[in-house]
């Protein structure tokens, strides 16, 4: 049934994760080109609405993933540093109305005053 409320949803791309526990770059570079296949539908949706914000982002980095040895996109060596959680910073990307409260940096545990703050549930401070 459809809503004039709107709706809220999660997705995610939970294997991202298992595929950095488990240090193995096809893995993840499979679970990388779906979710980016995702985002690309979120995306041109939230283009066609207008009022759609996107936000895009993880809980934390795990693996600490780097491409060594190579200058070329075929010429690199993908190499972890880790199976376990990093405390590298995670990206966040906002897309439509209220993106802007999402620009800087700041600590993830803001997200959810954000988001409230984009829904007009309270001010963001």
């Amino acid at each position: 049934k459809r809503s004039d409320k709107g709706f809220f949803l999660m997705v995610e791309g939970s294997q991202i994760d298992w595929a950095c526990h488990a240090n193995d770059p096809d893995w993840l570079h499979a679970e990388m080109v779906d979710f980016d296949k995702t985002i690309k539908q979120v995306l041109e949706f939230a283009a066609s609405n207008g009022e759609t914000l996107v936000i895009v982002t993880g809980d934390h980095e795990c693996g600490g993933l780097s491409l060594t040895d190579g200058s070329t996109k075929r010429d690199f060596k993908p190499t972890f540093a880790s199976r376990l959680h990093t405390a590298t910073m995670v990206p966040v990307f906002a897309y439509g109305p209220q993106a802007a409260l999402f620009n800087g940096i700041f600590d993830n545990t803001e997200i959810y005053s954000k988001m409230r703050a984009a829904l007009d549930l309270q001010e963001y401070k």
